[in-house]
This record gives C-alpha cells, structure tokens and sequence, in this order.
C-alpha cells in the first residue's frame, strides 16, 4: 500500500510522511490523546526526516506519554494491551486495533487487502469491519489492523500477519509518565548516573551470582590440598587422589567458566550503560540554553570526554571488585575455621594494605582536581589554536600560542607524574602486603603444627584461602586510588548536567501551532551576567505580524542581542516579551523553532557533504527543491560548476568562503519555512553583485512574513519599511523607514524626544 503524497509549503519539499509515527498518532488519537509529530520529532535524530523505532520510547515520554518498545510474538499479545503498533518486516508498521479467534473471510479475499478499500480513509475505526455483507468461508482466527497513511481499518488472517510481523510492537498510552522528559530532563527523579545504573539491577544481581558460584568452586583447591596432604599422602590412596583430581579440575573448569561468563555481563552491561549515557550527555548539551553555556567550549569537551574514566570506574572495574569483595569474608571464616589464629594474619595484612590508600585520598583529591582543571584548560586552549589558526599566523602569535601550550603540558605533566608514582606506589604496596600475608600464614601456621593444633594440609589450604582472601581487598584499594580522579571528573559532569535547558521535566509548554509572528515587548532588558552592565534595555516595542524592521546602530548598540532575545535563545533579565500574546519562554520549543528562523552573522558548516549541509536538521527534501533554493541564495552557479555539485565535501569553515557560507545559511533559512526572519548581517561577505541576487530573489520569498533585519548596508533597507536605531543597548530612534533616514541625513538627534522614543509603527 503506497502512502499518499503530502504537499507541504513552497519552502519544503514534498516527501512522504514517516509510517512509524503516523501510527503512532493514530494509536494516541485512539485512545483521545492528541500529539503533535513535529514536537515528537524536535531534537531527536532523524534519518531522511524518519525518527529510528529504538528513538520511540524517549522522544515519547518527552511528551508526556509513556512507551514500550517491546520484542513480543504476536500470539502473546494480551488483547488488554491493545491497540499497540506492530513493525513489519518490510519497514512499515501498522495499529493493531484488535483480535479474533473466529472471524469470517470475505469470499473474495482471505488476505484482507480487498477489504482495505472497504473503511474509508479517516472512518471511525473502531466501527469498521470489511466484508459483513460477503459470502463468507469457515472462520478463522485474525487481525483487525489500522492503516497509519491511509486511515482504513481492514481484517487480516493470523497466519498471513504473523509472516509480515518483524516480532516488535510499540505500547503506549496518553498519560503523564513518571519518566517524563527523559533524555531533557533538568531535574531528573535520582542522580543521572546512579538512576541508570540502578536500571540495570537485573545484570548485577546477576554478576554477584555468578561471583557466589564461583568464590564457592574456588574453596575446592584448598580443600583438595588439605584432604591430598592428610589423607592421600599417609595412606598412598592413589585412586582417592584421582578422584580428588578429577573433582578439582571440574570445579576450576566450571569456576573459569563462571568467570568468564561473568566478564561478559559486566562487558555487555557496560556496553549498554555506556550508549545510554553517551545518549543522555549530549542530548543535554545540546538542549543546553544558550545563557547557561559554559564560557569555555574546551572545558566543556574536556568534562565530556571524561565520561569514559566514570563509566569504566562504576561497571567494568567496580562491578568486578564488588561482587568478590563479601566472598573475602567467607574465605577468612574458612581461615578461622581451619587454622583458628591464623586468621589474623590476613587479616592485619588487609588493614595495613588500606591504611595509606585512606590517608593518601585527600593528597590524591587535591592532585587530581588540579590536573583536571589544567586538563580542561590545556583542552581549550589546543581546541582555540586550531580554530583560529589562521587568525594566529596573521597575527604573527605562533611563538605565544607555544609557550602557553609548553607552560600547560609542562604543569600537566608534572602532576600527571606525580598521581601515576602515588598510585603505583599504593598498588605495590598492597601486592607486598599480599605475599607478605602468604608468608605470615606460614610462618603461623609451622607453629601451630609444632604444636599439634594444625595439619599439614590445613596450613596449606589457609595459605590458598589467604590469597584469595586478599585479593579483593587488593582490587579495592586500587579503586580507591583511582577514586579522587574519577570523583573530581563526575563532579564536573555533574555542574554540566545541572545546567538550564530548553525543556525541563517539570515544564508543561504552551502550544503555537501557526504562529503570525506578532512581537511585543515591555521594560525588555539584558545583560550577560550580574556584573556586567545592560547589553539592552527597551521600554516598550511591538512588531506587527508581516511587518519588515531594520535594527541600525553602530557595533555594539544592541541588534544581536536582541535578534537573539526574539528568537528564543536568551531569556530576558527582566520585562515581558511575547509572540502572539504568549511569552516567548512559555511556547514549546518545537513550536518556536518551526516559527522562528535566525540566521547569525557567523555561519558554521558541519563535517558532510552540502547536501548533508543544508539538510542539517535530517529532513528528507528533493534534490530539485535544493538546487532551487541555492539558485535563490546566490550558491547555484559555484555548485553546478563543480564536478561533485551537491555531494562535495565540507570539512570545516574554510571549505568555503565567508560568502558562501552566508548564502549557506541563507538557504537553511529557506528551506526552514519559517513565518519569522531574523536576519544579522545577511550579506555582509557578499559581494556586490550577489547581494543584489539575493535581494531580488528574496524579496518576493519575504512577503507576508515578519523580519527583523539588523546591518549595516543601505542596500538591504529596501526590504523593510521600518527602522530601529540602537545606540548602547536602548532605542534612539522608531518610525517609518524614510523618516529614519530623512533626520539621520539631516543630523538630527531626536534621543532627547520621549514622544518619539516612545513612537510604535502601527
């Protein structure tokens, strides 16, 4: 069944609807819970504008709406849970609405797919059944199934559905989750490590049960050597001793097999643990607000990258250690049990083994967040040279660049040095307190046979138990000389994760689905950060819907503040900013990015083809819609000139030039449809003739949407009719665009007139 074509605005490309949430809308609306696809599709990844089934869970609990994604066999799908969308192996999916176990064919058909056409598209479906009037065959078990493209509800054989059936199924219901907003969460029920690691409780009791069996087959060496020295020796009982061989080596092979077992839970454990909080890491900072981004991008990437030593710590060498750890004690009772005093010494020998590792933590907490912070400024400083090399070798400041990277790697390396020698000096004295052990249990144990209280086999076994005994201990205190590191790195993920972002968990959005793009403002004002003065300060400003504003000032009056501030991105210090009556803070942020279309003066390419480029935000648009939109922003003639044309590669900002990426950005902002421009020095890299391109094809393309243009060049001003003069972050000028430019050419200061400060274009 083919879905139907979707015609969409000139600026979009028509393309077919995604299957997978279009069932899942019809599922919500089912149940009387409405959803909107472009919110579910906001900030998640996309691929040709379809959003993958494992992405379904997450993307839906940031709606409020809870989801499983489920591998089930058809037969075991309560009709209690249904309706549910079922995957298909060919890609597609379908609503299951219902079963039955006696259903009676249409004598035409007994695959259903003539009485598809019998429910019309958008029907009540859960009135629908094909085929009531037929001729009917013998009954047999089947399917009532929901079109998601087409709306029609059809029957379906059992047999001929489970074929089709990819064994998946997608439940959900319109309620609010507890999970809400996973993924984007600000305030997150648990820490946002332990939470998830606590998910997987079913893989750990799972470790410490393979380490219970195994710490139990470990005791028959020891027992095998007691019984060889006090029961084969004396007596010469050869077949007692291979029937103690036999015994011992199955239980080291079933102990080497638990253990390796072992290891691979706590790898795929791991594994799983990993993708989730890679996952949620960046997804946070990228839904990170812009107002709450740290200063320094390399001590961001920095803290990021220190993930790795935080989850090999708590699942890998963590989960080992722990789950051996409680056998120590079973291995000293054993001691005690066969050696009595003897017991003591292991026992000293853990104590002395963790003593300087306790006393070193601070020393090593101190070492670590020094390297850390050094790391972090090391990492900024390398990641600020490379992207503005150009920039560095114009200035002549290659010399200065490499004296701060010697002066850096220099401290860094001295600590790193110093932390490498302190733990390598607690791991070697634990391994000297572990033989050191061995020797003592000896030594205790000749005694105690002098004395006629121990066997010569029961001193063996103790000195086999005492190692064992140690050895977690010994992994433990490895641990914990790690443990400062990997504190300070968690304590830096952890002010990253507290950081504001765009869609807290206990945000509830207000909806704006057409937005006409009518601004207003009261007492607006911003300012960076508390000390810093006011960057903007508007007593009152209204932008009428399809009105054209040009924002003029000189550098640093205020215009890409407040482009930013109309766009969404910083949140005002205090006053009242609205869009259609809503405040700006309030709407949903799908909502204001489908609406709201900036284009800053900086525009950033992404590894990837242009192609990739200009579909940055995973929408599937046609070729020609491509071609016609970089015809439009001057970009048509370099890319038909190249041999690659669309699917040339672009590393970074200099595989274009500054005019390029300019027309770039401007045909992102096409395709984009958005119904508010914003615009910072659009064509301010554009030379003359392509400005004059972009201002004729654009022009039209601008009709009936708002803009908000801030520049510099006269040339542009043709496209608004109202003018905003900036000076210091406050207005010195607004009105109609040929009385702004009559008083400014006439010299003119009309800032000391509070009528016309306060003038509002209607």
């Amino acid at each position: 069944m083919s879905a139907p074509q979707t015609t969409v605005s000139s600026a979009t490309a028509t393309s077919q609807p995604d299957p997978l949430l279009e069932s899942v809308r019809q599922l919500l609306r089912l149940q009387g819970h409405g959803i909107d696809l472009e919110r579910l599709r906001h900030g998640m990844p996309l691929t040709k504008g379809e959003l993958a089934p494992q992405d379904l869970e997450q993307a839906l609990s940031r709606q409020g709406i809870a989801a499983r994604l489920s591998q089930a066999p058809l037969s075991e799908i309560p009709e209690s849970l249904m309706p549910c969308v079922v995957l298909l192996e060919d890609g597609s999916s379908r609503v299951l609405l219902s079963h039955e176990a006696s259903h009676q064919w249409p004598a035409e058909s007994s695959t259903g797919s003539s009485s598809e056409s019998s429910s019309e598209s958008g029907s009540d479906t859960s009135d629908t059944q094909a085929g009531d009037d037929l001729d009917t065959t013998p009954s047999g078990p089947g399917y009532k199934l929901l079109d998601p493209l087409s709306g029609g509800a059809y029957w379906l054989p059992q047999a001929e559905l489970a074929a089709a059936y990819a064994g998946i199924a997608l439940f959900a219901h319109g309620e609010i989750s507890l999970e809400r907003a996973e993924g984007y969460s600000q305030t997150r029920k648990g820490h946002w490590l332990t939470s998830r690691l606590k998910s997987h409780w079913r893989v750990f009791a799972e470790v410490a049960l393979s380490s219970s069996l195994a710490a139990l087959l470990a005791v028959a060496t020891a027992l095998f050597a007691m019984q060889v020295y006090d029961r084969v020796v004396p007596t010469g009982a050869v077949d007692t001793l291979w029937a103690l061989g036999i015994g011992v080596m199955l239980a080291i092979g079933l102990e080497a097999l638990l253990r390796a077992l072992r290891a691979q839970l706590i790898e795929n454990s791991g594994k799983k643990i990993d993708l989730e909080l890679n996952d949620h890491i960046f997804r946070h900072a990228v839904q990170m607000r812009l107002a709450a981004k740290p200063r320094s991008t390399g001590a961001m990437a920095s803290q990021i990258r220190d993930f790795d030593a935080i989850r090999e710590f708590f699942t890998a060498s963590t989960l080992g250690a722990c789950g051996d750890l409680p056998f120590a004690l079973l291995f000293l009772g054993l001691i005690a049990l066969l050696g009595g005093p003897v017991v003591w010494v292991p026992v000293a020998a853990i104590v002395l083994m963790l003593i300087p590792v306790l006393l070193a933590q601070p020393w090593l907490s101190r070492l670590s967040r020094e390297g850390m912070r050094e790391s972090a400024v090391k990492n900024g400083v390398l990641l600020e040279t490379l992207d503005n090399l150009e920039n560095l070798k114009a200035c002549r400041a290659e010399g200065h660049a490499s004296r701060q990277w010697q002066r850096l790697t220099s401290e860094q390396t001295h600590r790193g040095v110093t932390f490498r020698h302190a733990v390598a000096w607690l791991t070697s004295w634990g391994t000297g307190m572990q033989q050191l052990a061995y020797v003592g249990v000896i030594i205790a144990g000749v005694y105690l046979i002098m004395a006629g209280e121990l066997s010569v086999g029961a001193l063996i076994a103790c000195s086999i138990l005492s190692s064992r005994a140690i050895g977690p201990t010994l992994q433990i205190s490895a641990l914990l000389s790690r443990w400062q590191h990997v504190k300070v790195a968690k304590e830096g993920l952890d002010a990253l994760m507290e950081t504001d972002i765009e869609r807290p968990s206990d945000r509830r959005f207000a909806r704006l689905a057409q937005a006409r793009g009518h601004y207003q403002a009261e007492n607006l004002h911003w300012r960076y950060d508390e000390e810093a003065p006011e960057a903007l300060a508007l007593d009152r400003l209204s932008i009428a819907p399809g009105e054209h504003l040009a924002l003029l000032g000189g550098n640093g009056a205020g215009k890409s503040t407040l482009l930013r501030l109309l766009a969404g991105y910083f949140t005002p210090t205090s006053g009242e900013l609205t869009l259609d009556n809503l405040a700006l803070s309030q709407i949903d942020p799908a909502d204001r990015q489908r609406a709201i279309g900036y284009l800053p003066q900086d525009i950033s390419l992404f590894s990837g083809t242009l192609r990739d480029n200009l579909c940055i935000d995973g929408r599937d648009v046609s070729d020609m819609r491509l071609l016609e939109v970089i015809e439009m922003t001057g970009l048509g003639d370099f890319v038909r000139r190249h041999p690659l044309g669309l699917d040339m590669m672009l590393h970074d900002r200099h595989s274009l030039s500054g005019g390029q990426r300019q027309s770039l950005g401007l045909a992102r902002l096409v395709l984009q449809d958005p119904v508010v421009v914003l615009l910072d020095e659009p064509t301010a890299s554009l030379d003359q003739a392509t400005e004059q391109h972009v201002i004729k094809t654009l022009g039209p393309w601008l009709a009936g949407r708002t803009l908000v243009l801030a520049t510099h060049r006269k040339s542009l001003l043709g496209w608004v009719e109202r003018a905003l003069v900036l000076r210091h972050g406050k207005r010195v000028m607004d009105g109609p665009l040929d009385q702004i430019m009559a008083r400014q050419s006439a010299g003119k200061t009309p800032a000391t007139s509070a009528s016309r400060q306060r003038q509002e274009a209607s």
